[in-house]
């Protein structure tokens, strides 16, 4: 009985680095998802990805994140995006043409994603909600063991950098200003294009002034406080991008007011979440829960930075509900009161 084949990608080029042999190529992103998988630790709740978690290793995708980069490619059509970077697992195929190093893979069954399952999920993400079908430039890993393939993630994951030197030289201002306007230019950030350095405009949601304050407020306890712009970031980032998907049936609608002509833009959020009041009860709340979660030794246990955003957002964020009339720093203020006193203990204490 033979292998049902997946799909075939042509025009692959075939190269080796010692031992290791490698392809360069492009796929249509509608074809990634069927095609890749994700070997995480846990499966999400919700993802635009296929994960398996037997035998994973990694830890899994934020939703946010991956629509935050769909976004940034529907809104910058003529981008160049780095590859993704598969492990083959012995299902993909190369039958080269005479000259030995282009040819086509067969996909017997579905690749690894060893590196950028955010932006997999943006582009699958831009394909499933925007209809839009880009090429994805990958490079396949062939015949690499378990082993191999895990130790090449950590490799490729440690030797990352989280903040692009570009953005942080634009700024000659204090840390949390530099970590809000990041926040504004990084592409898989929730607020991506949404802060202003001057008046704010209808797209936008906040004056840069405003989230450098509320970055002070969230980096104000615990050893956290200690760390570097780049890591701040990083962990601001992730931190609203829980956030956002705990929230997203909130988050996004607020969201996509503000890129529509026909609606009132902040004027008709229907919650407090995208307003200033949220973002300084968030604040507040998230000092606690960034604090909670932090260990000098073994870092952010993002596992249960999620715990704890799903529990601080069971409170009312309805504009007309229980907080009605209460904004900024006082309402903000109220706010993070009734969500603290949700938090549930530490587990295991």
């Amino acid at each position: 009985m033979t292998n049902r084949i997946l799909g075939e990608i042509s025009n692959v080029v075939r190269k080796t680095a010692g031992d290791t042999i490698y392809f360069f190529g492009t796929i249509a992103s509608d074809k990634l998802r069927t095609v890749t998988y994700v070997p995480v630790l846990d499966a999400s709740p919700k993802t635009f990805l296929t994960e398996v978690v037997a035998d994973g290793y990694q830890r899994r995708g934020t939703p946010a994140r991956m629509r935050a980069f769909g976004n940034f490619l529907y809104e910058n059509q003529d981008s160049v995006v780095p590859p993704i970077l598969l492990s083959g697992r012995d299902g993909w195929t190369f039958v080269p043409e005479a000259s030995g190093w282009v040819g086509t893979l067969s996909i017997l069954k579905p690749a690894a994603i060893v590196d950028g399952q955010h932006r997999v999920g943006g582009f699958v993400w831009l394909h499933e909600h925007k209809q839009i079908v880009k090429e994805v430039a990958f490079i396949l890993l062939y015949q690499l063991t378990r082993e191999i393939e895990m130790k090449t993630f950590i490799t490729v994951n440690n030797m990352a950098r989280g903040v692009a030197k570009s953005t942080t030289a634009y700024l000659e201002a204090e840390d949390e200003a530099q970590i809000a306007w990041l926040l504004n230019t990084e592409p898989d950030s929730p607020f991506v294009n949404r802060i202003s350095r001057g008046t704010v405009e209808r797209h936008q949601l906040f004056a840069l002034h405003s989230v450098a304050k509320e970055i002070k407020r969230l980096f104000s306890v615990g050893p956290v406080s200690e760390q570097d712009v780049a890591t701040k970031t990083d962990y601001a980032g992730q931190f609203f991008r829980s956030v956002a998907d705990e929230l997203d049936d909130t988050w996004y609608p607020d969201l996509e007011k503000l890129d529509d002509p026909t609606t009132g833009g902040r004027k008709a959020f229907t919650s407090k979440l995208l307003e200033l009041t949220g973002l300084i009860a968030w604040s507040y709340v998230g000092a606690q829960i960034l604090s909670r979660s932090y260990d000098e030794v073994s870092g952010m246990n993002w596992a249960n930075v999620e715990r704890l955003v799903h529990a601080a957002a069971q409170v009312d964020w309805d504009k007309t509900g229980q907080y009605q009339g209460r904004t900024g720093l006082v309402g903000g203020k109220v706010m993070a009161d009734d969500m603290i006193r949700l938090l549930p203990a530490e587990q295991g204490t």
